[in-house]
């Protein structure tokens, strides 16, 4: 396994102008990580999260490329945003395979692309079945590009529509590509109420990418800044090994399944930044050592 961060722990820096790209490479240099894991969103300019595109910033991508080699620190993988069931989908279809075609100009061989918007709430089943088949075709497009790239797509647990293990796993088979996998993040399960370890096990076998958290979970509201579950928790990021998930359990359950891929810690919380990612990447790498010993 290979350890290292995703960009988005570092989104607060970023849009305070304290670190650029290059600092991030440098960082997870300086603090033994083996890798970066780019979030797209997370370089973007404040204030235009949701209108960045790191396909049409030649200037970025080279940055990245340029920050990579000098440091030795791998991009292992993209993240972005993407939404098949809205009126623009034939656009959004084309955009995610422009991003695929990226993925291979950078050497990387990961691509996690959301199907909905992360907001997007189904409430009830007949929605989810609705929108079900055209996700499907528009995953299935993405995938056949990807295989043909050599480069591995994949959806995560993410937000509250396509989420659950079930509801990714079903995804999967009818896509039915082995260029279609699963970005597993051990605590998103949360959003829909869904127990992260048995979520995690039930599907570990099809991750292709692995993302580490950890959350600090209440029953009832505490206050501002935590995000309300699908069925009414609330839920804050913590650092690694500080909050309420059974942190032991998780990594265990990827330990004993024998998956060997990259390890990105994505840090949420409230503590400072660079603490936070400097203490969960420490903390996550013991227990795995423990835990493989």
């Amino acid at each position: 396994m290979k350890f290292g961060l995703s960009s988005y722990s570092f989104r607060p820096l970023m849009l305070d102008g304290s670190m650029q790209i290059e600092d991030l490479f440098t960082w997870i240099r300086d603090n033994g990580g083996e890798h970066l894991e780019l979030a797209t969103l997370s370089i973007a300019p404040g204030g235009d999260d949701l209108n960045y595109e790191l396909i049409k910033d030649e200037d970025s991508v080279g940055r990245l490329r340029k920050a990579s080699a000098e440091t030795a620190i791998p991009l292992s993988g993209l993240c972005i945003a993407g939404n098949f069931i809205g009126d623009d989908r034939r656009a959004q279809i084309d955009r995610v395979k422009r991003y695929v075609e990226l993925c291979d100009r950078l050497d990387v061989r990961f691509l996690r692309h959301d199907v909905v918007p992360w907001s997007l709430r189904a409430t009830t089943t007949a929605q989810f079945e609705a929108a079900f088949p055209m996700i499907v075709d528009a995953c299935r497009e993405v995938a056949d590009h990807a295989e043909r790239l050599g480069v591995t797509a994949s959806v995560e647990d993410h937000g509250f529509f396509m989420n659950s293990s079930e509801r990714v796993k079903r995804l999967l088979n009818a896509v039915n590509s082995p260029n279609f996998k699963m970005t597993l993040d051990v605590g998103n399960f949360l959003c829909v109420d869904e127990n992260p370890v048995t979520g995690t096990r039930a599907s570990i076998a099809h991750a292709s990418f692995v993302h580490i958290k950890d959350f600090y979970v209440r029953a009832e509201t505490p206050g501002p800044g935590w995000l309300e579950t699908l069925n009414g928790q609330f839920i804050r990021g913590s650092v690694f090994g500080f909050g309420d998930l059974p942190v032991k359990s998780l990594v265990k359950t990827i330990v004993d399944s024998g998956y060997d891929g990259f390890i990105s810690l994505e840090y949420e919380g409230n503590e400072p930044t660079l603490y936070g990612c400097a203490t969960g990447l420490s903390n996550a790498r013991k227990l795995f050592t423990d835990l493989k010993n």
